[in-house]
């Protein structure tokens, strides 16, 4: 049952890996300030690192459930503030949020990637998180011993 689990989430990280390095890095190379073409190549090697996981955990590795593990829970907060603002999934996304005055949202999008990591923020404070991420990190921590 553990190598179904890891195989179904290494086939998600690959596919997510994927897809976001190529959209990432190309848009890193039209980019002309240093400061978001750095951003966006850290997202595209962030995005390489659950690739390579992903095929880590489809083979077997033990390297691939410790790092899909901290993958995961790298996509699981979501956070918008005047300062900084976070998210990042790759995949898929399913997301409950809360906003400053009482406001919430929930979505989800299957398949679907994403990299927000911006200095100086938004206007607005906003709290999130990813559920799907949460559920796959607890899922490979389960599976760990099997």
């Amino acid at each position: 049952m553990s190598a179904m689990i890891h195989r179904l989430i290494g086939v998600l990280q690959i596919a997510g890996g994927f897809w976001g390095f190529f959209e990432l890095a190309g848009r890193a190379f039209v980019v002309r300030e240093p400061l978001w073409f750095a951003l966006l190549l850290l997202g595209a090697l962030m995005f390489l690192l659950v690739l390579v996981a992903g095929v880590w955990l489809i083979n077997g590795d033990a390297r691939g459930r410790a790092w899909s593990q901290w993958l995961q829970l790298a996509q699981v907060p979501i956070l918008g503030s005047p300062w900084l603002s976070y998210g990042w999934h790759a995949g898929a996304v399913a997301a409950l949020g809360f906003a400053r005055g009482g406001h919430w949202s929930f979505g989800y999008r299957v398949p679907d990637i994403g990299w927000q990591l911006y200095l100086g923020g938004s206007a607005h404070w906003f709290v999130g998180l990813n559920f799907l991420g949460l559920i796959l990190f607890l899922l490979l921590r389960l599976t760990r011993r099997a």
